[in-house]
């Protein structure tokens, strides 16, 4: 059985100073030091291959852990953050117009083709989450590190469950009911050889926002 093990990037120098989260911005210290702590984690997973998305962040998250199993980093887009408006991006969470920005994009994220500015919408999401499982599920390795975001996991957990049949509503219901990603947080993937009659999908989310290593 294949398995892949999800790694949210460490803490940035935007998510400490509750900014959103520009594509260059770097990890913290405090990032950093979480990135250490996974890495050891995951020299006692049978990781065969690591993956990271191209965005800073995951970069210097990924080089970290590099470094400690001993793996060279392979990068692949199609696990990068969600691409929100250029209006916000680097704006305090709490600034009036970023408010209002995300009351926006929350009210109409299940509308079909609605976008705010430029920024990604749930088609978009879920292609991008459809094909990046489709990359994993197709490559000869059967454990494989990927070091991503925290929005976008949660889509990609929705696509898990629900598969391609997934709905802009079922994708709001598990990014609500599913507890707040941690930093460096473990979240476990696994492939099933066949689908189950009942099953949307061959995929099984097997664990959640493991944060233990942190303490």
């Amino acid at each position: 059985m294949k398995t892949i093990y999800f790694v949210r990037h460490g803490q940035s120098e935007n998510n400490a100073a509750r900014r959103y989260n520009t594509l260059d911005t770097p990890l913290s210290e405090k990032g950093k030091a979480q990135a250490a702590t996974i890495g050891e984690r995951l020299t006692k997973l049978p990781v065969e291959v690591l993956v990271a998305s191209d965005m800073l962040r995951a970069q210097q998250t990924a080089h970290i852990i590099s470094e400690r199993v001993g793996l060279p980093i392979e990068t692949a887009s199609y696990f990068r953050e969600r691409v929100s408006a250029s209006s916000i991006l680097g704006k305090k969470r709490d600034d009036p117009t970023t408010v209002e920005a995300v009351r926006q994009i929350e009210e109409n994220f299940h509308i079909p083709g609605w976008r705010y500015e430029d920024g990604e919408n749930f088609e978009d999401l879920k292609e991008r989450a459809m094909n990046g499982l489709q990359y994993l599920a197709q490559r000869d390795e059967k454990n494989i590190a990927v070091v991503t975001h925290g929005f976008f996991m949660y889509v990609i957990a929705a696509a898990l469950i629900f598969g391609s049949e997934l709905t802009s509503v079922e994708c709001l219901h598990i990014i609500d009911g599913l507890e707040e990603l941690e930093n460096t947080s473990l979240t476990v993937a696994k492939l099933r050889e066949t689908k189950k009659e009942r099953s949307r999908s061959k995929w099984r989310l097997a664990v959640w926002n493991d944060h233990a290593h942190l303490g």
